[in-house]
C-alpha cells in the first residue's frame, strides 16, 4: 500500500483506496491468511487517512492532523510487516505497538515545537520514507527468491512513493524561493499518479499470493505424480523380485509336482491293468481313482498358488492370516529345506493372528525370509530355522531365526540398503523390496545377529483391530 504524499486527501480518492482492500480480500478468499489480513489492514488505513480529511469540519481540528499521520504510519508499518512475516520473520506485536506509541509521541512533540522548523516539517516524510523502503527490500527479497512479478510490482511502485518522499524532503532542506512549505504542498507527483501507485502494489501484492498459489499447488501435482511413479515402479520391482523368487525355486517345485504326478500315473496304471485282466471289483476302482482325484487336487492346489504369487497385482487389501500364509509359504519351499536337511520348529498359535494388508505382498516377504534362511544355513553343519508367531495389544511380530553364521560386523549397517548383497548371483534387492512393502502396511522388519549364534528376521505388522475387514 502507499501512504499520502501529495494532494491526496479527499474523500473521493479515500473512496478509490478503500475498495482496493476489499478487492484483495473477495479475490484472495480461498488463499487468507495472516499475510493477506496484515495487508489488506494496512490498505485500509491509507484509506482511512484519505477520508478522515474530508470528515474535518465535523471533528475537532486537534484530531484530524495527528489521525491521519498515525493511520498513515500504521498502514505502511502493516504492509512492511506482512512481507516480513511472508518472509518468516516478523516484528514482535509489543516492537510495533512501541513503535506507533513512539511515532505519536514524536509526531505530537514536533508539532508544538517552535524552531527548528526543517526538523520538525521532515520527520513525518522521513519516518514514511524508512518505511517505504523497508517495504522494497522486502518485496525485492521474494522477487529475487521467487522470480514474482508482483513482487516486483510491489517494488516499483514504492519506489515511484519513496522518489517523491526523497522530493519532499529535498524541497524542505532546499526550499524554492527560500521558503518553507508543508510537505504535504511540496509534493512532487500528481493526485492520480499517486493514485496508480497504490494501485500497483495492491495488485502486486495479489499477484504474489496467486503466484505463490499456483507454484504450491504445481509442486503438490509434482509429488504426487513422483509418488504414483515410486509405488508403480516398487510394485514392478515387487513382481519382478517375486518372478526371480519362483525361478529360483523352480527346480524343486518341480520335484514337488513329480510326486503327485507319479502317483497319478501308478494309479491310473494299476486300474488299467486290472481292469484289462478283470481282477479289480468296484470298491478298488473306486480307490485307485479317489487317489488319482486326490493328487490331482494336489497339482491344483500347486500350481494356482505359484499363479497366484507370479501374478502382477496392485496392493489388495484384506485381513490376511500370519500364520496360514507362512505355512503356505513353508510347503511352498518344502523340496529346497529337505534337499538341505533343514529342520523346522513352528509351533502352532491356536487363535488366528490376523492383520490388514495384501495376502500376496506380505507372503512375498515371508518367502524371501525362509530363502535367505535357507541359504544361511548351508554354510554350517547343523541346520535348523525357529518361527516364531506371536502378538501384542497392537501388533503381531513374526520371528524367523536361522542357524547360520549370522551378520558381518563390519557389513551390518548395509544390509538390506537396495543393490547390496553378499551373493554372487544376488541383485540386492529382496530386503529392501520386503522392506518397501511392509512399509506400505505400516510394518517393518529388521534383520540382527540372534543370541547364540543366527541371523533373526523380526516382521512386525499391525494387528487388525476387532471386527476389521
Amino acid at each position: 500500500m502507499i501512504g499520502p504524499t501529495g494532494n491526496l486527501s479527499n474523500p473521493t480518492l479515500g473512496l478509490i483506496y478503500l475498495l482496493m482492500p476489499a478487492l484483495i480480500w473477495v479475490v484472495l478468499a480461498r488463499l487468507r491468511s495472516r499475510v493477506v489480513a496484515l495487508w489488506c489492514l494496512g490498505s485500509l488505513l491509507v484509506s482511512v487517512s484519505q477520508l478522515l480529511p474530508g470528515l474535518e469540519p465535523t471533528l475537532p481540528g486537534w484530531f484530524v492532523a495527528p489521525a491521519v499521520t498515525l493511520a498513515t504510519f500504521a498502514g505502511e508499518l502493516c504492509g512492511v510487516q506482512a512481507l516480513r512475516l511472508d518472509q518468516g520473520a516478523p516484528w514482535r506485536l509489543r516492537w510495533m505497538a512501541a513503535a506507533t506509541l513512539g511515532f505519536l509521541l514524536v509526531y505530537e512533540l514536533c508539532l508544538h515545537t517552535q524552531g527548528r522548523v526543517t526538523l520538525r516539517l521532515a520527520f513525518v516524510p522521513l519516518v514514511y520514507l524508512l518505511l517505504v523502503l523497508q517495504v522494497v527490500w522486502w518485496a525485492s527479497r521474494i522477487a529475487r527468491q521467487q522470480w514474482s512479478l508482483g513482487a516486483l510490482a510491489i517494488v516499483g511502485s514504492h519506489l515511484v512513493q519513496a522518489i517523491s518522499l526523497s522530493f519532499i524532503l529535498v524541497e524542505l532542506i532546499h526550499p524554492r524561493g527560500g521558503v518553507l512549505a508543508c510537505p504535504r504542498e511540496g509534493a512532487a507527483m500528481s493526485d492520480t499518479t499517486e493514485m496508480l501507485a497504490a494501485i500497483g502494489a495492491d495488485v502486486g501484492f495479489i499477484g504474489v499470493a496467486l503466484e505463490r498459489s499456483l507454484r504450491q499447488w504445481l509442486e503438490a501435482s509434482a509429488s504426487q505424480a513422483r509418488l504414483e511413479e515410486r509405488q508403480l515402479l516398487g510394485n514392478q520391482l515387487a513382481h519382478l523380485d517375486r518372478q526371480r523368487g519362483f525361478g529360483l525355486v523352480a527346480a524343486s517345485l518341480a520335484h514337488e509336482l513329480n510326486q503327485p504326478l507319479t502317483a497319478i500315473l501308478a494309479s491310473a496304471q494299476a486300474a488299467r491293468r486290472g481292469a484289462a485282466a478283470e481282477r479289480l471289483g468296484l470298491d478298488q476302482n473306486l480307490e485307485l481313482l479317489d487317489k488319482i482325484i486326490f493328487n490331482t487336487r494336489r497339482i491344483t492346489g500347486i500350481t494356482e498358488r505359484i499363479r497366484g504369487f507370479i501374478r502382477p497385482s496392485g496392493l489388495d487389501s484384506a485381513p490376511v492370516d500370519l500364520e496360514l500364509i507362512t505355512r503356505e509359504m513353508l510347503e511352498l519351499m518344502q523340496p529346497d529345506l529337505r534337499r538341505h536337511g533343514v529342520r523346522v520348529t513352528f509351533p502352532a498359535v491356536g487363535e488366528p493372528i490376523l492383520v490388514q494388508g495384501d495376502a500376496i505382498q506380505l507372503s512375498q516377504v515371508v518367502l524371501n525370509a525362509l530363502r535367505n534362511a535357507i541359504e544361511a544355513v548351508q554354510l554350517v553343519p547343523v541346520r535348523s530355522l525357529e518361527i516364531m508367531l506371536t502378538r501384542s495389544a497392537s501388533e503381531a511380530a513374526l520371528c524367523l531365526r536361522d542357524s547360520g553364521p549370522g551378520l558381518d560386523p563390519a557389513l551390518a549397517d548395509q544390509v538390506g540398503t537396495p543393490y547390496f548383497t553378499t551373493k554372487e548371483q544376488g541383485l540386492g534387492l529382496g530386503l529392501s523390496i520386503s522392506t518397501a512393502i511392509l512399509q506400505q502396511h505400516q510394518g517393518s522388519l529388521t534383520l540382527r545377529n540372534a543370541e547364540g549364534g543366527g541371523a533373526c528376521v523380526d516382521i512386525r505388522l499391525p494387528l487388525l483391530a476387532e471386527g476389521g475387514s
